[in-house]
């Protein structure tokens, strides 16, 4: 065992979290060593946002706890520790101000991860970060000290953190490499599967309306004829599936076979109901396809929706049968989708699953069975919603494992 690689903290993936792991670790002077298999830090980052790097989210720390699915109380301690104003000082303390945006998001003021990409670097730099890029982990062994072996090396630490994300993106690097890690050591690990990802739909009828989109649908997702969740959000039609917040932000609840009813007025089944038979009776003489003025309504879906009813669109309103009028609003406020499968790992913008967070002390990240070992970032089973939130995890994940072990 040679003297010159024995760290007090090794870590192991070069992302958000593992970036952070490393800055907050090494403010003790700790000797750190951030181990990274591709060939420069932070590639899944700086393709976050489509280049402009979106980091963050507006709202308070319980507001962000609720983005997390059914995991989101286990971040409570590392919100705690590094809440979302912490990012946004911490990149202002070092000349790079994050502004947000109408929708709520974070970004760089330059809109560049680049930019991020470079304080971080600088970071890590002025702390006497060893980085080593090109170097995959291909091993680790514990006992009584934590061994790291790479091709040509071997290294050695009293303290080891798996940063190395999940399957999605794996251009990036994230390649499950923290699942065989865990395994080894005889951790539990959850079921992965792509998340934050379009679906497709069996017999999917939108091709010809790409485009068009819809805000704050209603959204239900029913399996073996029971109710798993309701939610709300923005739609999109694709020309092969369907998209959007409503659609990505839940993905991670999604099963073959599920059904989706939605709702594409937004507003209650019953509400919308006895709306909607009040217009056609006071417009009579008005065409069928002329009295919809609910913003989700474009015209291009309207004439879509009554053909598919088999509604003449010139028709009357004052020639309508009841069944025509049950059919349509039910049409509008209760579409049936059969999900057939998500979008694979290589465009889902997370992985859904990973470390068993019973496996975790959610007050320092560390493993319970193994002291010293730390699992932060992606590769635990945290997915969070679009909008920045995932990579806010992966910093106040991170930042709670550096000062624990720092402690």
């Amino acid at each position: 065992m040679k003297d010159k690689n024995i760290y007090d903290i090794i870590v192991v993936g070069g992302g958000p979290a593992g970036i952070f792991t490393s800055i907050y670790g090494s403010q003790s002077g700790n000797k750190v060593l951030l181990l990274e298999k591709m060939e420069k830090l932070g590639k899944k980052l700086l393709i976050a946002g489509q280049g402009q790097c979106n980091l963050t989210h507006t709202g308070t720390k319980d507001e962000f706890i609720d983005k997390y699915g059914d995991n989101g109380s286990f971040l409570k301690k590392a919100f705690y520790k590094f809440p979302p104003q912490a990012l946004i000082n911490f990149f202002a303390e070092r000349n790079l101000p994050l502004v947000s945006t109408e929708k709520g998001k974070y970004f760089p003021n330059t809109f560049k991860s680049l930019d991020v990409l470079s304080v971080l670097k600088k970071e890590l730099e002025k702390l006497d970060v060893q980085i080593e890029t090109k170097m995959e982990v291909l091993e680790v062994n514990f006992n009584d000290i934590f061994q790291v072996k790479t091709k040509d090396n071997e290294f050695y630490s009293r303290n080891l953190v798996i940063a190395t994300g999940g399957l999605s993106y794996n251009i990036t690097g994230s390649s499950g490499d923290g699942y065989k890690f865990a395994n080894k050591m005889g951790l539990k690990l959850k079921n992965t599967k792509p998340s934050l990802t379009p679906c497709y739909v069996k017999d999917y009828p939108y091709s010809n309306l790409q485009g068009v989109s819809f805000k704050s649908i209603l959204l239900e997702l029913w399996r073996d004829n029971k109710k798993i969740k309701s939610a709300t959000g923005d739609l999109l039609f694709t020309h092969k599936n369907i998209s959007g917040p409503a659609i990505i932000d839940n993905s991670r609840y999604f099963e073959k076979g599920d059904k989706l009813i939605i709702n594409y007025s937004g507003i209650p089944y019953e509400m919308f109901s006895e709306n909607i038979r009040k217009i056609i009776n006071n417009n009579g003489n008005k065409m069928i396809k002329n009295i919809f003025d609910n913003p989700n309504f474009s015209e291009r879906f309207i004439k879509f929706a009554l053909k598919y009813c088999s509604i003449d669109e010139n028709k009357k309103c004052n020639l309508l049968n009841k069944s025509e009028i049950k059919n349509l609003i039910n049409y509008l406020t209760k579409f049936e989708f059969e999900i057939s499968k998500l979008e694979g790992y290589e465009r889902a913008m997370a992985t859904s699953g990973g470390i068993d967070l019973s496996e975790l002390n959610k007050n320092t990240m560390e493993t319970k069975k193994i002291k010293g070992l730390y699992f932060v970032g992606e590769v635990t089973d945290i997915d969070g919603d679009t909008g920045g939130y995932n990579i806010q995890a992966a910093f106040s994940m991170g930042a709670l494992a550096g000062i624990s072990i720092r402690r």
